[in-house]
């Protein structure tokens, strides 16, 4: 059985994809998937074995999924021609991408858009599962990606990684807030792996300008632009993680970090980060949630 998935979005929503692929996967003997989706998450994907091929949605010749001339590359055509099933999650109101993959000879063909109606407060892979005829439990949900990392040195495991950025300025906790959890944790010798990426600088930059010097040089630690795989493999031994509604809360979590995540204007009914253990904080004004009410939350769940 030859599945081919497509699904563009940002790094969350394509990691909350990952679970639901692994359901469907279970229903099949033997199934080779291949998935169309963002770069930055591919290689993570595939690591996994959730997926067994992998190919770039930013991908010139995967516009051609919307031509009303249809699919013309021959490459794309052959490797259409072999698929039993396409899944498509995205907007294809007026059916052209469905009629052009079943022009290529697909044999079934599902497209349904990537997220759940507005008013619609279904969890995201709930919502995905249910376009494709399957039903995930809460523990199908809850039980995170398969162990694909050896297990993380002594010195990682006593770690708590925070990544104080995310998609918007309105999803993010304040950066002094976050300065101060560094500095409650410095204070208890418990040392903080720092994550950031292209879009955080600014944020790190004013947060390093509001940070103390370390009393101890190893109690602070940088991972900027890194991979995501990298992200993944430093993450995966950390005792806890505290971050916003981000894609790489939703990889801590699903990686099994017991994890803290921070919600504000998005909805946690349909975006929150599934795991093994995670905790949400939802307040519509993020800055309305206290240092002191995020310590606590760490301490019952990682310290």
């Amino acid at each position: 059985m030859r599945i081919l998935i497509v699904r563009p979005g940002a790094i969350g929503d394509t990691l909350l994809t990952l679970p639901v692929i692994q359901a469907l996967k279970a229903g099949y003997e033997q199934p080779s998937i291949t998935l169309v989706g963002n770069a930055a998450v591919l290689p993570l994907a595939a690591a996994t074995g959730i997926v067994d091929h992998v190919s770039n949605y930013e991908s010139s010749q995967w516009s051609e999924l919307f031509s009303r001339r249809g699919i013309t590359t021959p490459s794309l055509q052959a490797q259409l021609q072999a698929v039993d099933l396409a899944i498509c999650w995205l907007r294809d109101s007026d059916g052209i991408v469905a009629n052009n993959l079943r022009k290529t000879g697909v044999r079934e063909v599902i497209t349904a858009p990537g997220r759940p109606a507005p008013g619609q407060r279904v969890h995201i892979m709930t919502y995905l599962a249910q376009t494709i005829g399957i039903t995930l439990s809460q523990a199908q949900m809850s039980a995170g990606l398969p162990a694909f990392f050896p297990p993380s040195p002594a010195s990682e495991r006593q770690l708590i990684a925070i990544h104080p950025g995310s998609g918007g300025a309105s999803k993010c906790w304040p950066v002094g807030n976050f300065a101060a959890v560094i500095t409650a944790l410095w204070r208890r010798e418990i040392p903080v792996l720092l994550l950031g990426g292209p879009a955080d600088e600014s944020r790190l930059a004013e947060l390093q300008k509001l940070l103390p010097t370390p009393p101890n040089p190893a109690l602070l630690y940088n991972l900027r632009n890194a991979p995501l795989l990298e992200v993944a493999q430093h993450l995966s031994g950390c005792r806890g993680y505290l971050g916003n509604d981000a894609g790489i809360t939703h990889l801590a979590a699903l990686l099994g970090v017991p994890t803290l995540a921070l919600f504000g204007p998005s909805d946690p009914a349909i975006w929150s980060p599934q795991g093994p253990a995670v905790c949400i904080l939802h307040s519509p004004i993020l800055g309305n949630l206290s240092g002191i009410v995020i310590m606590q939350e760490l301490e019952s769940l990682c310290l």
